[in-house]
């Protein structure tokens, strides 16, 4: 599912992951909405069913600025 409304390239992008599927993608304006998105995309993560493998991604510029959930190192 594609939630876009911004006609030129967003300057941010969340995008949700199941299993390593895209599910969501969500164009964004501004990094104050981008990061409240991206936490709000990972609290419905947590809420899912742990059978199925969740990441969230925040881009800025084609860029991955932030991921959830941290790689281990």
């Amino acid at each position: 599912m594609e939630a876009s409304d911004l006609k030129q390239h967003p300057p941010f992008r969340v995008i949700t992951f199941r299993d390593e599927q895209e599910v969501i993608s969500e164009d964004v304006e501004t990094e104050i909405a981008a990061r409240t998105r991206f936490a709000s995309a990972i609290d419905l993560c947590t809420s899912r069913d742990e059978a199925h493998a969740h990441r969230v991604e925040l881009q800025s510029g084609g860029e991955t600025v932030a991921t959830w959930p941290q790689a281990r190192t």
